[in-house]
Formats: structure tokens, sequence, C-alpha cells
């Protein structure tokens, strides 16, 4: 019993570290954008 709860808390932690890892990164509000040319693009100051 001690190792079916210790494998289930353990498959539920992976689980949520790969939803964690698949959501996007979101821009901080007013931050450059993270792959931005400032050379050929005029909007990477916003």
């Amino acid at each position: 019993m001690k190792r079916a709860v210790r494998i289930v808390i353990l498959m539920v932690g992976l689980a949520c570290t790969y939803v964690l890892v698949a959501t996007p990164i979101l821009q901080a509000d007013g931050g450059p954008m993270p792959l931005c040319n400032p050379k050929t693009a005029k909007s990477c100051d916003k």
C-alpha cells in the first residue's frame, strides 16, 4: 500500500511538471519581445 501511494504521488508530480513546462511563457507587461531583431522590426520597444 505504501508503494502504491508513493507511485501515485510521484506520477502526479511528474504530470504537474509536464503541464508547467508545456504552458507558454507570457510576455511581461511592457517588457521586450524575446526574439525581436531591432534592425528589422519597428515594434521591438513596445
